[in-house]
């Protein structure tokens, strides 16, 4: 008797949470519509959402001092950058992978960069490993991101990416503007297996209180734009003018990053340019 009580009760503890997850992923395209309309108005410009990859590589190698000055220089509004955060340094470098890129025998400080450049455009600082890092270690990484961000006062002109919903979290309570970087695919799975795999994206999108979502832009299909909605979208990579000239016109699409100087491209028709 006491046995079969024991087994009903782990068999309860199991049941409870895939019941919550069960009525969690019913409940994801209302808890997502939930969260577009109360997401942060995008702060960037709506005209140039053509933006520099990691810089302009032409001029010096991607991520670095002078492929950011390259990319400014030829009239992108923005850049995006590759960040790691250093556990013994408590800083972000600006890196791809590790080991990191070295510029004349040493890394880059994503400070570095801001200090230099901060006033000359926008952000996208794709944050590559805050989803590897243990939750203490993500939330002091996101405290020191933030921190780094309003100091150069960018909050109103940088964007933070991540994979990880828990620190966006953070940073989006820090009014940090973020995106989630999501891998959708209905090239690939069935109808079934990506209608779950973009419920829990949705899931993931509520939670972190982000202000858009990032993907490869070959993922950016009619189903998937379908799928997502009036989300703010951000995409790469795309160095196709006509590509990037129709991506522009799509009011959901916010940024599109390439690795050209296609900087020029608008998605205005007025003179202005806004």
């Amino acid at each position: 008797m006491i046995v079969a009580t024991s087994r009903r009760r782990w068999w309860a503890l199991l049941l409870v949470p895939l019941l919550v997850f069960v009525s969690l992923l019913l409940l994801s395209d209302t808890l997502y519509q939930r969260a577009i309309a109360q997401a942060p108005a995008f702060p960037f410009s709506a005209c140039h959402k053509v933006w520099a990859h990691r810089g302009h590589a032409e001029t010096g190698r991607e991520n670095s001092l002078p492929s950011v000055k390259g990319a400014f220089e030829r009239g992108a509004v923005g850049v995006e950058l590759d960040i790691l955060f250093d556990r013994e340094l408590n800083d972000f470098l600006v890196s791809h992978d590790r080991p990191y890129a070295l510029f004349d025998g040493n890394p880059l400080k994503l400070e570095s960069v801001l200090s230099q450049y901060s006033a000359s455009g926008f952000f996208w600082l794709d944050a590559k490993d805050l989803r590897k890092l243990s939750p203490p270690t993500a939330y002091k990484a996101a405290q020191r991101l933030s921190t780094i961000i309003q100091r150069h006062q960018l909050t109103e002109r940088a964007l933070v990416e991540s994979s990880d919903p828990l620190s966006l979290h953070w940073l989006a309570r820090q009014g940090v503007y973020t995106s989630l970087a999501v891998s959708p695919n209905d090239q690939k799975y069935s109808a079934t297996v990506y209608k779950l795999n973009t419920a829990l994206m949705k899931l993931a999108y509520a939670f972190a209180g982000a202000g858009a979502i990032s993907m490869n832009a070959a993922r950016y299909t009619p189903v998937t734009a379908a799928t997502f909605g009036q989300v703010a979208v951000l995409l790469s990579t795309v160095n196709d003018p006509k590509a990037l000239k129709l991506l522009s016109g799509i009011a959901e699409v916010k940024v599109i990053l390439s690795d050209d100087d296609q900087y020029a491209i608008t998605a205005c028709t007025d003179r202005s340019g806004q």
